[in-house]
């Protein structure tokens, strides 16, 4: 067997591999996997799958999210034939939960530069029927009850596209080393390290009570009403049995869930964001109690006009996460045109189904109604769109009256 993988060592492939299966999900053993991944980052599927067994998996299933194959679909099926969902995902979604199995994502770089013309409005009946079918599934992971990590893996298209023309798969890797930690002699323990960081910024301010955080920019005048009962987490998660797990690797993010009725004022995205598959610029979106009621874009307008129109929910505030620009992404100056990386340069927002896990006591709502009288966004949809910029201010004011400002210059004003 070849000592590389697309130029790069493979030893050091392996070792990422391991990083995500050890601090990612945390597998644990006689436990099975579930994998989703496009075709131009299969090897790293594969290496992943590999892991899992060496660390004692009892089963891994790799699904391939193949672009190019569902434009095909969409080209020549109706809107009936575009929302059927076959009965044995059902059946795997039931072993999925029943059997506590992990879940990782392998971010889809490769593909979404290398397909056929998708067809916006097919995609979103697609989309839409997809995220119904397996809500259940959805509703588990997004509730920490089962681990699941969400990465990146370099590919040759991929990397052109960062690093400019010419630039090779090696290239890109070298570029990620840093940022994933895999230049430490031991990248396990320094996410740890990395993980203590993000709760201390997220434990202090947990301890403010904060009522309103006031984002303002040259582009952002923005207000995001927060509940009572909202804390700040960020960093490794805990599942049940108290196994910690990574849900996104990397991360820089600390992260809340406002009140999805408390939004007001403008804001304007700073970095690319794909929609339903559909780049998307300087978007533009204005709220007036808590939902967005005017919105427009540089580019990707007509994408934005489809996912509001998945449900109400999209039009509502799920997250505002905080992420401080001296972060290594950040540092890096570059857009990576990946959501992981790009949300974790940036602080940002998401529009759509908010994380229980999130609010005091969130876990134990049960259904969409209670969720959303605790002030919890609820949706099909989940999309990021980052908001920070280098002068970016954000003012938290407190539930007793006072206010601290705790970012200036896109940096946080407190020790961590």
């Amino acid at each position: 067997m070849s000592k590389t993988i697309l130029g790069m060592d493979r030893e050091l492939v392996d070792r990422y591999a391991d990083l995500i299966i050890e601090k990612g999900v945390n597998l644990k053993e006689k436990r099975g996997l579930l994998i989703l991944s496009g075709s131009g980052t299969y090897y790293f599927a594969r290496a992943l799958a590999k892991s899992a067994y060496r660390h004692k998996a009892k089963y891994v299933q790799i699904l391939l999210d193949d672009l190019d194959v569902l434009s095909s679909r969409l080209d020549n099926q109706s809107d009936e034939e575009l929302a059927y969902n076959p009965p044995f995902m059902k059946a795997l979604d039931y072993q999925f939960i029943s059997e506590e199995w992990a879940y990782i994502r392998v971010d889809n770089t490769e593909d979404r530069l290398d397909h056929a013309p998708l067809d916006g409005r097919k995609n979103q009946i697609l989309s839409t029927a997809k995220r119904t079918f397996s809500e259940e599934r959805s509703s588990r992971l997004m509730r920490h009850q089962l681990p699941w990590c969400v990465c990146i893996a370099p590919g040759p298209l991929w990397a052109e596209q960062v690093l400019g023309e010419g630039a090779r798969t090696s290239d890109l890797m070298e570029t990620l080393k840093p940022i994933l930690l895999l230049d430490h002699k031991d990248p396990c323990a320094a996410w740890d390290e990395k993980g203590t960081v993000l709760k201390r910024r997220h434990e202090h301010l947990n301890s403010l009570g904060i009522d309103t955080l006031h984002f303002k920019s040259a582009v952002t005048d923005l207000k995001i009403g927060m509940n009572r009962t909202s804390r700040f987490v960020g960093g490794a998660e805990n599942l049940g049995d108290g196994r910690p797990f990574f849900a996104n690797l990397p991360t820089e993010e600390i992260f809340s869930t406002p009140d999805w009725r408390r939004t007001e004022g403008y804001v304007t995205t700073t970095r690319p964001v794909s929609v339903l598959d559909t780049p998307t610029e300087r978007v533009r979106l204005v709220f007036k109690e808590g939902k967005v009621v005017d919105y427009s874009a540089e580019v990707g307008e007509e994408a934005m006009d489809r996912f509001f129109s998945v449900d109400e929910g999209t039009r509502s505030i799920g997250e505002v996460a905080l992420v401080d620009e001296t972060s290594p992404i950040a540092k890096s100056n570059l857009v990576f045109h990946s959501i992981l990386l790009d949300e974790n340069a940036s602080c940002h927002i998401a529009l759509g189904e908010g994380y229980p896990i999130a609010i005091e006591g969130g876990n134990s709502l049960d259904g969409d109604e209670a969720l959303r009288a605790a002030g919890c966004n609820t949706s099909l949809m989940h999309t990021d769109f980052m908001i920070g910029s280098p002068d970016m201010t954000i003012v938290a004011h407190l539930w007793d009256g006072g206010e601290v400002t705790i970012m200036r210059d896109g940096v946080f004003t407190f020790k961590s």
